[in-house]
């Protein structure tokens, strides 16, 4: 199993908030019930492979497909109050701007939640985690027989200097978080059936993106460092 924490700590604030108000997505009993066919699977050795590839499509005829490096790829077993979870908060993320901003925190709070609930029941084995490499490509190997779902996700960072501030309010609000860029996270979402000593092919690329959402790096400026205030135009910095 692999994760990919949050780097900015406010980020990470924010997940923890939202998993203090996530809705189980089933009950214990309903997570054990839902893995014990893969764990039956696994016991008796009847195990698949999953391979696939991450990558831009060719723009024109013939033109190779660029490939989409360290992208973070879960395969968790197939649960329909999980599934439906994350489609809810996709549907609700056109309802306001406030709504598509919390949309890529909820999905991450959401995951948690669910492998928290898979832990917790004793199936840990059953998160399998990798990332693209160089090539786009990455596989999960021994997976149990059964119905499983495939997450994965893309992260393009944009920094980007906050606006400076007049004098007087460069010393007045050294402490406020500021925003110093956002990241962009496009996921993709793909249910896969393994089947023993068979090959499941994925292939995720810019045509088949199922959602996509930013998370801002908000943070208070680094207090080590000398507040810089704004010149104003036309004056010599002293």
């Amino acid at each position: 199993m692999t994760g990919r924490g949050f780097s900015a700590l406010s980020a990470a604030s924010r997940v923890m908030v939202l998993l203090l108000g996530v809705t189980s997505v089933a009950s214990a009993g309903d997570v054990a019930a839902l893995v014990a066919p893969l764990l039956a699977a696994r016991e008796r050795g009847a195990l698949g492979s999953v391979d696939g590839r991450a990558y831009a499509e060719g723009r024109r005829g013939g033109a190779e497909a660029t490939p989409y490096a360290s992208v973070s790829v879960l395969l968790l077993p197939r649960s329909a109050g999980f599934e439906a979870e994350l489609e809810a908060i996709k549907a609700h993320s056109r309802d306001s701007p406030d709504a598509y901003i919390e949309a890529e925190a909820k999905v991450s709070a959401a995951r948690l939640a669910f492998e928290r609930a898979l832990i917790d029941t004793g199936a840990g084995q059953l998160i399998f985690g990798e990332s693209s490499d160089g090539a786009g490509a990455f596989s999960f190997q021994r997976v149990p027989e059964g119905d499983w779902v495939l997450l994965a996700w893309r992260e393009t960072p944009h920094a980007k200097r906050p606006p400076a501030l007049k004098r007087s309010e460069a010393e007045r609000y050294r402490t406020r978080p500021q925003v110093f860029g956002q990241t962009t996270v496009v996921y993709w979402w793909r249910p896969v059936t393994v089947r023993a000593g068979e090959e499941a092919a994925v292939r995720l690329h810019d045509r088949n993106e199922w959602l996509t959402g930013f998370r801002e790096d908000r943070r208070a400026p680094d207090q080590d460092k000398p507040a810089t205030p704004r010149t104003p135009q036309g004056a010599a910095p002293r």
